[in-house]
């Protein structure tokens, strides 16, 4: 009898995985929703500082009018985490270095001067936010399918709130950015799936040969994306016993890479770092009792990048595959996930 493998059931071939122009288009167009959503903040914010400086009638002015100051160091290109590290006084003599060196110079325009530079500083935060945005978009789309699999089939499952680290009844869930693992039972076997979980024993060959030299000694160890584990959703709380069940290697049931990225022109470097991911953790399971099934998901998914992912799942090395960006791909993965 042939074998049924869990991709078929919603690929044919390598350009079905290829990411549509119109899902590009629709990914896009929510992108720009989001960023402009963030960047309402920053663009307030700016304004509320315009407002507040041309109290003053020059530069020095600015160190006299209160509860600017923070603002003030934010344009002189000052990050908030850096703020903490000074005291008062090194403040003070940040902005008056500023104020003579940047702000004078612009003569009666420096409050255009003060705004701009504080959107510059901000412009960084806002490109920090926007990248790491996109793998919460990832996250929250999956958890999506996830609990849409499970909830259909009636199966009772928790979630765990990376709020406030406990475990919570699906009928309390409404915000997917909160979830940082599910937990829920394949037959008599308590699964769980965690999100950017660091294994120990997945290192690079650099890593391993060191080890294996006595060198590093246990040094190492990746994030991996999605990890489904043979885990009690107690034991994956328990400070004490979750470090023990990720140091297991029999416990890992499948793993997988999970890139958000819709840019078609990022898609293949996305692509080269999952690979070289999958690659390491083949590696590293490789001298273990027991090898997870790999899966990959992404959202950019060009034509060269889905002939390579179609070869590994015809050759075994990926048990699964789908595009997040065709509903039908990701709900059969994920029901594929939820039934191992």
């Amino acid at each position: 009898m042939t074998e049924i493998h869990p991709y078929s059931r919603h690929l044919n071939n390598s350009q079905a995985l290829v990411t549509t122009r119109e899902a590009k288009r629709a990914g896009f167009v929510e992108a720009v929703i989001e960023k402009s959503r963030l960047a309402d903040r920053f663009v307030k914010d700016a304004r509320t500082l315009k407002f507040r400086a041309e109290q003053a009638s020059k530069p020095e002015d600015l160190l006299d009018i209160p509860d600017i100051q923070a603002g003030l160091l934010t344009a002189a290109g000052v990050s908030d985490k850096a703020t903490a590290y000074f005291d008062a006084v090194d403040r003070q003599g940040i902005l008056a270095e500023y104020i003579d060196n940047v702000l004078k110079p612009a003569g009666d325009k420096f409050v255009e001067e003060l705004v701009y530079r504080f959107l510059l500083t901000r412009g960084d935060t806002l490109g920090g936010k926007i990248r790491n945005l996109v793998g919460v978009w990832a996250q929250r789309k999956f958890s999506s399918y996830i609990a849409s699999n499970l909830g259909i089939a009636g199966r009772a499952f928790q979630w765990f709130d990376k709020g406030d680290e406990r475990w919570k009844p699906s009928t309390s869930l409404e915000d997917f950015d909160r979830v940082r693992a599910f937990a829920w039972d394949a037959g008599y076997l308590p699964r769980v799936l965690a999100y950017n979980l660091f294994i120990p024993f997945i290192k690079t060959e650099e890593e391993r040969l060191d080890d294996e030299e006595g060198g590093t000694s246990g040094k190492g160890g990746k994030n991996v994306d999605i990890c489904l584990l043979h885990s009690t959703p107690e034991q994956y709380r328990s400070k004490t016993q979750r470090p023990k069940v990720v140091r297991d290697a029999e416990l890992y049931v499948a793993l997988g890479e999970l890139k958000g990225g819709i840019d078609p022109a990022g898609a293949d470097e996305h692509w080269k770092t999952a690979n070289a991911h999958l690659g390491r953790i083949r590696r590293s399971f490789a001298a273990l009792p027991s090898m997870p099934q790999l899966f990959f998901v992404g959202n950019a998914i060009e034509a060269s990048m889905a002939g390579e992912i179609w070869n590994q799942l015809q050759t075994g090395e990926l048990a699964n595959a789908a595009n997040l960006t065709d509903d039908r791909q990701v709900v059969s993965l994920a029901s594929w996930l939820c039934s191992l």
